[in-house]
């Protein structure tokens, strides 16, 4: 038995067995979700992927949800053998223009076979002898719709507050839900954690959260939530995804690094409304401008002037965008609706309905600057797609003090965002390296924090302040 690197949320172990067989053991941490139901939907979900949808996921060879009942002590998922071939991440950036494309063109295909997937209720998938108590939600006879295991509903204490998790009839019942969880963590508690807020707060010259003020805009929204919801119902579907595509959770041929041979990582996926979860795939995601519609990117005009440095970046933007649009243009072809779901995300409803689900992280100053566009009748007339008043209304002076407080919000937002630029970090990191990476981050961050320091203010106070609100302290 061989401990296997640890992930965030996750011991894995690589066992061989007597017969030269070898298989992962895999052990949720505390963190991983709620006791039996994420384990239990995680082995339901890989099962109806692998078997329903014919998406190359490992199978699972045995798998126990109660810890307290089972020799090793702990909810256990074993898959049958360690994944087929080499993580994409290890060829990834060797590979060509033509190779990645091919690699988009199967991950569209994949995607494509769960956004055709439709399902009776919103939640997440068991098999029904799991969820004896739960009836009426069946998805055929070996699967039902039974509570969710999304980390939205358990992340940042979220697991901790009464409130009701599904399996829910309708999307509107999905994103009221959503209202009450947050309303219930900001009465429970009195802050959310540092790391997971975009934003820098508190300090003089920045933004001023509050309970009352997070809890007012979710109050906002509420009263206009029943105008918001699309009436496509490709945008509303109850819908299975894959949301951290990223190139470890991907495994390729080690001789055929263009086939696809696994992927893994199901845990905690979830049947939300589609435009709720539908995204590209994280390998995708790059920084630069996103084109719209299904246009592919064409290098500069003045390419062949750039210098050497220039032409690499440029040529480096231009294939990311290009894998960006081919993945929406090969799942459009198959799937005319989930570009439209993947479009409607971008719309100010589908913003707005998305912002709503993090207000007790952060960001009610953006769903309220979002919520106030709607004030303005046509922007209203264009949501509602007929005349009918706004239930919302905001004076002059309430949408200066708006504008003012977004301002803050999004200056402190990219001073937070250039740290962990700089360290190489992604949003909402707590800190945590990989042993081997240890010393090598503590000088990065030493660093950052004195460049953060030095520019928080010319005066002693000032730079007292930055001190005080610096995001990534000790304890």
């Amino acid at each position: 038995m061989t401990k296997l690197p640890e992930g965030n949320f996750n011991k894995t172990l690589l066992v061989e067995m007597q017969d030269g067989r070898e298989v992962i053991a895999k052990l949720p941490n505390p963190n991983a979700g709620r006791p039996y139901y994420t384990t239990a939907s995680e082995v339901a979900t890989m099962d109806y992927v692998r078997n329903r949808l014919n998406i190359p996921v490992p199978k699972v060879l045995a798998y126990n949800t109660q810890a307290k009942s089972n020799d090793v002590g702990a909810e256990y998922i074993i898959i049958m053998e360690k994944c087929g071939g080499i993580e994409l991440g290890h060829v990834w950036d060797e590979l060509t223009g033509k190779e990645k494309t091919e690699i988009v063109r199967q991950l569209a295909t994949y995607s494509v076979r769960l956004s055709k997937a439709k399902f009776p209720y919103y939640g997440s998938i068991y098999f029904s002898r799991d969820i004896p108590d739960i009836k009426g939600t069946e998805v055929d006879d070996t699967f039902s719709v039974g509570p969710t295991t999304s980390r939205d509903w358990v992340d940042d204490r979220r697991g901790e507050v009464d409130v009701d998790r599904g399996p829910w009839r309708s999307p509107q019942d999905v994103l009221t839900a959503t209202i009450q969880r947050e309303t219930a963590c900001l009465r429970a508690f009195p802050i959310s954690p540092p790391d997971r807020q975009q934003s820098i707060f508190n300090s003089a010259n920045s933004y001023r959260s509050s309970i009352s003020r997070k809890i007012s805009v979710l109050e906002d929204y509420a009263l206009v939530l029943p105008f918001l919801l699309s009436k496509d119902p490709a945008h509303t579907a109850s819908t299975l995804w894959h949301t951290d595509l990223h190139t470890h959770n991907i495994f390729v041929h080690p001789s055929r690094p263009t086939q696809i041979t696994s992927i893994i990582d199901w845990q905690c996926a979830n049947l939300s409304p589609a435009f709720l979860h539908i995204t590209y795939p994280s390998l995708l995601d790059y920084s630069g401008p996103k084109l719209p519609g299904l246009t592919l990117p064409q290098l500069p005009r003045n390419f062949e002037d750039m210098d050497k440095e220039a032409k690499k970046q440029a040529r480096e933007l231009h294939l990311a965008q290009s894998l960006w649009g081919l993945y929406r243009i090969f799942a459009m072809k198959q799937d005319p609706n989930l570009s439209s779901v993947l479009g409607y995300r971008d719309t100010l409803a589908g913003q707005i309905m998305d912002a709503a689900g993090a207000v007790f992280d952060d960001g009610e100053v953006h769903l309220q600057n979002l919520l106030a566009q709607l004030v303005e009748p046509e922007t209203w007339r264009k949501v509602m797609g007929q005349n009918a008043p706004c239930p919302l209304s905001y004076s002059e002076d309430e949408l200066t003090q708006l504008r003012d407080a977004l301002e803050k919000w999004d200056r402190h937002v990219e001073r937070k965002a250039r740290v962990l630029d700089e360290l190489g970090a992604y949003e909402g990191w707590d800190g945590a390296v990989e042993p081997g990476e240890y010393d090598a981050m503590a000088k990065r961050l030493e660093g950052a924090r004195g460049r953060f320091l030095d520019g928080g203010g010319k005066t002693k106070w000032e730079g007292g302040e930055s001190a005080r609100v610096w995001p990534f302290k000790d304890g």
